[in-house]
């Protein structure tokens, strides 16, 4: 899937906060904010970006190269813009702490 119905837009609301899942150790590596299609546009730009040095970007080029899907999880929607950046931020703070 690479975008959303229009269904799905309007059950996810403005603003929604979402992760990207590694399936090769069903990990989350990043967190985002975002609205419509914001969380397949990363796939986008890894394809016209392929010597990247953002860790994003990197992690799911490697992923593709090994014939795999990005997972995706919407964590929080129906959100105000300003909700979203709060949970965002809370949510990447939380991560950083986890994983350090």
């Amino acid at each position: 899937m690479d975008k959303f119905s229009e269904k799905s837009l309007l059950a996810l609301g403005d603003y929604y906060v979402y992760g990207l899942i590694d399936p090769r150790n069903n990990r989350i590596f990043y967190i985002g904010k975002g609205a419509g299609n914001r969380v397949f546009e990363h796939e986008r730009e890894s394809l016209n970006n392929p010597d990247t040095e953002k860790l994003k970007l990197k992690t799911i080029t490697e992923i593709k190269a090994a014939n795999l899907d990005v997972g995706k999880i919407i964590i929080n929607s129906s959100l105000t813009e300003s909700e979203a950046f709060a949970a965002e931020a809370a949510l990447i703070n939380v991560f950083n702490y986890i994983t350090n």
